[in-house]
């Protein structure tokens, strides 16, 4: 009898055991599910934010109690906080948004971008190009002595034009040589003659004192241009080459007409202003030079030398 009332005290407590075990799994299955709710819902409102990068300001470095350690991990510190201030943040980092220049537009109050310029804006920097300009050029009277010096006489001439083309070649950002050719025009407003111990001087019209004057040259120029990395650079030139000289001419003393080679040289100066890359417009006063132009049909004439002015626009374009 005493046996089964202990073999029944033994049942109930392992029965009571059992029931606290599965209460506590119980109510420890409810609280894990009621926490997965609560961070399901703050992931959903949350939505797809991207986390902050951890700012190198906000790590803390934790002091250490030990004294013959505290140099070395101070050193150690200031070594991770330059490493935190000088690592580069990569380009292709998504959290980093690319810098741009933007201005105001008073007028309009919206925000517009800028860029400056850029060298490479300007274009090829050597190599071949190809220059072709056009502009009014005025010629110079020219006079001369025939006859051993006993007859005089002088051209002067109207306001005429000079068209240029030139191949090029860009040795250098600042230097290039090149071949030119073109036309000078100007026609004849009066000529003066002294000649037989008689003084004329006639007029342009439609029988005597008229007449008109080209010029061929046939250059190799040479140009030094100020390097610089604005839009606008400025240069000097210089050439030496041969001329066609043609003139045709009445006179009281008959009508004739003259062509022949003579040497020539020119200078010059000017400025270029890119408008696209590899494309320049350009502007330039050449002093077109032909030192005995030997126009006139005595052989023996002493002529002076021939000065031509030019005032030039046109586009030059580097390949």
């Amino acid at each position: 009898m005493h046996v089964r009332r202990k073999s029944l005290f033994s049942r109930m407590r392992l029965s009571g055991i059992q029931s606290s075990l599965y209460t506590f799994l119980i109510i420890f299955s409810v609280t894990n599910l009621h926490c997965s709710l609560v961070i399901g819902q703050s992931a959903t409102a949350s939505g797809n934010q991207v986390p902050m990068r951890a700012n190198p300001q906000d790590v803390q470095l934790a002091p250490t109690s030990s004294g013959n350690s505290t140099d070395s991990n101070t050193a150690s510190s200031e070594d991770l906080w330059k490493s935190l201030a000088t690592t580069p943040t990569p380009t292709n980092d998504p959290l980093t948004s690319p810098q741009k220049t933007v201005a105001t537009d008073a007028s309009s109050g919206s925000s517009v971008s800028r860029s400056s310029y850029k060298k490479d804006d300007y274009g090829p920097q050597t190599g071949w190009g190809l220059r072709t300009a056009v502009g009014p050029a005025l010629q110079q009277s020219i006079s001369a002595r025939s006859n051993g010096g006993a007859d005089y006489s002088s051209y002067n001439f109207s306001p005429g034009f000079r068209a240029d083309f030139e191949a090029f070649y860009n040795i250098t950002n600042g230097f290039y040589f090149g071949l030119e050719s073109g036309l000078i025009y100007n026609s004849i407003s009066s000529i003066y003659t002294s000649a037989n111990s008689q003084n004329n001087l006639v007029s342009g019209s439609s029988d005597f004192g008229n007449g008109s004057f080209y010029q061929v040259p046939v250059l190799g120029n040479v140009r030094f241009q100020i390097p610089n990395t604005g839009k606008m650079r400025g240069y000097c030139t210089g050439g030496a080459g041969v001329v066609w000289d043609y003139l045709s001419t009445s006179t009281v003393l008959g009508t004739y007409s003259q062509h022949q080679w003579n040497y020539a040289f020119q200078l010059g100066a000017g400025f270029q202003y890119n408008l696209l890359p590899g494309l320049d417009l350009d502007t330039s006063f050449k002093t077109f030079i032909t030192p005995n132009p030997l126009i006139f049909s005595d052989a023996t004439s002493q002529v002076k030398a021939s000065f031509n002015y030019a005032l030039e626009i046109g586009l030059a374009y580097r390949f």
